[in-house]
């Protein structure tokens, strides 16, 4: 089973545009195994900036991006066993990406 990585992004209105992306599992962890993994050791805050890790930014398209308002960080919602096709842009596994939070954001 592949691994769909869900997250989202939330203006400062607090309007929130969700997205996914869908990473091979080679290993075959357990979704749980992932969340348990992202949310204890590698990303104690579920926030984080998409363009970091190599995922699509989720900034609304019809309210354009103003960092005077508005902020980069987008935040981990879930992870789920999904039978879908991988999509990132990149053909990674799921652990390329724990790998690469893990490195970003250590000492966070």
């Amino acid at each position: 089973m592949n691994i769909e990585f869900g997250y989202f992004y939330r203006d400062c209105g607090n309007f929130k545009n969700f997205g996914e992306v869908i990473f091979a599992n080679k290993r075959s962890l357990s979704a749980k195994e992932i969340n348990e993994k992202l949310l204890s050791t590698v990303m104690p805050e579920p926030f984080f900036r998409a363009s970091d890790l190599g995922l699509p930014d989720l900034f609304f398209e019809n309210f354009p991006y103003d960092p005077e308002l508005d902020h980069e960080s987008h935040e981990y919602h879930k992870v789920s066993e999904t039978e879908k096709p991988t999509n990132d842009s990149f053909n990674r596994d799921i652990t390329d990406l724990l790998l690469a939070i893990e490195k970003k954001y250590r000492n966070w």
